[in-house]
């Protein structure tokens, strides 16, 4: 019994010991959502998929960082005429290369005594659209994203990341192409944009020095209380 507190005692020690450095690898491999894209006289289909890619965060403090993020899925799209009965033969059939490419803040807020730190952020780039198996349509446009989740610290270098993000891509008026340039059975139309969400599951692996938490300052002398110091050191 009394090893058993004792064990437990020192495993929160450790973990509320433990921060994450101040550059962070994270790859990532997940799941996204199917999602719907409305032309003039067709809707497509972007079928949901495995999604893979990785980032690098900067961390200025514990609280503060910029991500810098890649993200890919490989996914058959088809293109439908409206009007078309559930399990009618698709007009168009390709698969749907989707790359992002995209940077922003992330902002943790470390859950004390505990390994894990709570964040949510916000991301700004491009996706560049490379359909297969012809990939002379590439097509880039503006998208943005939003992300949330927990990173569970094994130890300061080394830790598991569970996240939702939601990925967009605002209208293209260069279009997008289903098919090869000079493919009769190609179709060319003004692109929407493309909401899909997904989940994630990473690994951290820390590459800077690793941040110290924020501490009180010591040797605060006996009389009327001075404003409270926070540094790290």
């Amino acid at each position: 019994m009394k090893k058993g507190i004792l064990l437990s005692a020192l495993l929160c020690c450790m973990f509320g010991a433990f921060a994450q450095s101040s550059i962070e690898f994270i790859p990532l491999g997940g799941y996204t959502f199917a999602d719907k894209v409305n032309f003039y006289s067709t809707f497509g289909k972007i079928d949901a998929g495995f999604n893979y890619g990785g980032s690098f965060q900067f961390n200025f403090n514990r609280h503060i960082g910029l991500e810098l993020m890649y993200n890919r899925m490989q996914v058959p799209a088809n293109l439908y005429l409206y009007g078309d009965v559930p399990g009618a033969i698709p007009q168009y059939s390709t698969s749907a290369g989707i790359n992002y490419i995209m940077a922003g803040p992330v902002s943790s807020f470390p859950v004390p005594g505990s390994p894990v730190s709570i964040f949510v952020g916000a991301d700004l780039g491009a996706a560049i659209f490379t359909p297969s198996p012809n990939s002379f349509s590439s097509n880039a446009a503006f998208a943005y994203g939003f992300q949330f989740g927990t990173n569970i610290y094994v130890n300061p270098r080394f830790g598991i990341r569970l996240s939702g993000r939601l990925l967009g891509t605002a209208p293209s008026s260069s279009g997008y192409y289903f098919g090869g340039w000079g493919d009769p059975g190609g179709y060319y139309a003004t692109s929407p944009g493309l909401v899909q969400f997904g989940f994630n599951v990473g690994f951290i692996i820390g590459l800077g020095s690793v941040l110290p938490q924020y501490q009180k300052a010591a040797g605060t002398p006996r009389g009327p209380r001075p404003p409270r110091k926070y540094y790290y050191y």
